[in-house]
């Protein structure tokens, strides 16, 4: 039977009733991680600006300092865009830059969240997709994502993949 596991115990989202069927979550700027990366990319646009402008700076400093301002806000973007949603039996990833990913429930075997360092509770996470008969796909997710919103759609996603009978148990 296909399943949902967590790197460790989820906690429950005491303003979300443990019924209630999420079919979208989505990184948000509004979180601990939004705000430090888009602290690092002001950081690094105001080194860029100071770089543009210094006397002395030869090109290739000037090159570096392009690159990591473009890659910093390119980063930014494709983190604060990032959403998973569950549209009929369809699970879909989606980023500005990560293009679109559709796993079809009916191939999935298990949806693995990990916790991948940091602290328990503000950390990177990635998403692994476990099919019959193909290679797992591990999602790496930004570091915008509030926890307690991704294991609430995650649970949705295990009871619909238990089958409509899964909804019918619980209540």
């Amino acid at each position: 039977m296909p399943k949902t596991t967590a790197a460790y115990a989820p906690k429950r989202d005491r303003m979300t009733p443990e019924r209630e069927c999420v079919v979208s979550a989505r990184a948000e700027l509004v979180s601990l991680g939004g705000a430090v990366l888009l602290a690092i990319c002001m950081v690094v646009t105001a080194v860029f600006i100071m770089v543009m402008y210094a006397p002395g700076v030869t090109g290739a400093q000037q090159v570096i300092a392009i690159a990591l301002f473009v890659g910093a806000w390119l980063y930014f973007l494709n983190s604060v865009t990032e959403r998973i949603s569950l549209c009929g039996s369809t699970l879909t990833y989606r980023s500005a830059l990560g293009g679109t990913r559709n796993y079809p429930l009916t191939e999935l075997d298990a949806v693995i969240l990990t916790h991948e360092g940091l602290n328990l509770e503000r950390g990177i996470e990635s998403v692994e997709f476990r099919r019959a008969g193909k290679r797992p796909e591990k999602v790496a997710l930004g570091p915008c994502w509030q926890r307690n919103k991704l294991e609430g759609f995650l649970r949705s996603v295990d009871r619909a993949m238990r089958g409509p009978q899964a909804f019918t148990e619980e209540k």
